[in-house]
């Protein structure tokens, strides 16, 4: 039968008192549910166990810490697996802690600095890394990488032992460098606008210093602190004689970092 009164009226309530109460009841039933089914799962030795790994393993999730795949290629990307925030502990969990050293690190003018080292004892894998937070090792401010051969490659395919040559033909242009065989010696100061130099909005510097074999006559390449160009007719030999010997990449701050 339909209710004549308005529904907040005191006739609706003496017609039917129990209405009112049944929001009340049905939130009465679902806790008593709920309960139930919270007992029951704690009760259960799968359920607790999934719920222990779930826990466990959000942190590695969150992350993103898998284990690099050390025989891929893709491994040896710069910067690649290598994050601005990566510390010490991350460094460890991703490479292998074994793989992964404090240690003193040579800086320039006979500088010593804290910094962390991957794969110390492997020439083709050795990376050097600056952090932010010396103290602590934490964050990454630069990375090196040094020799003459290495697993290690910038993400413009720059890599150790290419030819001063075959570097400026990467570039499309003649660089800019300095003279050899001092502290800041064979840096390249200008790429003149070629593909290989820096763009507006970068947030990477990517640092590339030639080197040359020790029994290299001097002749054949510039020394002392000077700017030289790779098609300096001077030294017509410059460009098989000269390497890539050392890159670096660092992150570049942002304002208010």
């Amino acid at each position: 039968m339909n209710n004549p009164f308005p529904a907040d009226s005191p006739q609706t309530a003496r017609i039917n008192p129990a209405r009112r109460l049944l929001p009340l009841l049905l939130m009465a039933s679902t806790l008593v549910t709920l309960t139930s089914a919270v007992a029951a799962s704690s009760n259960d030795p799968e359920v607790a166990k999934s719920g222990v790994a779930a826990a466990a393993a959000s942190p590695a999730r969150a992350a993103g810490e898998t284990p690099a795949d050390l025989a891929a290629d893709a491994t040896y990307l710069l910067p690649g697996l290598l994050r601005k925030d990566s510390s010490l502990d991350t460094l460890r969990r991703r490479f292998g802690a074994e793989h992964v050293k404090a240690a003193d690190i040579d800086g320039a003018e006979g500088e010593t600095l804290r910094g962390i080292v991957l794969f110390a004892d492997d020439p083709l894998r050795r990376a050097e890394i600056f952090p932010q937070d010396d103290t602590k090792l934490r964050g990454i401010a630069s990375i090196r990488i040094s020799g003459k051969q290495s697993r290690w490659h910038l993400d413009n395919g720059v890599h150790l032992g290419m030819t001063l040559a075959e570097l400026a033909a990467a570039n499309g242009k003649a660089v800019t460098f300095s003279g050899l065989d001092w502290d800041y010696g064979g840096s390249i100061l200008d790429w003149h606008g070629g593909r290989l130099a820096p763009r507006d909005g970068d947030t990477l510097f990517r640092s590339v210093v030639l080197s040359h074999d020790e029994e290299s006559q001097a002749n054949r390449f510039p020394l002392g602190d000077g700017e030289f160009r790779s098609d300096d007719r001077r030294y017509p030999q410059q460009g098989k004689a000269l390497f890539v010997g050392q890159l670096t990449l660092s992150f570049i701050e942002a304002d208010g970092d």
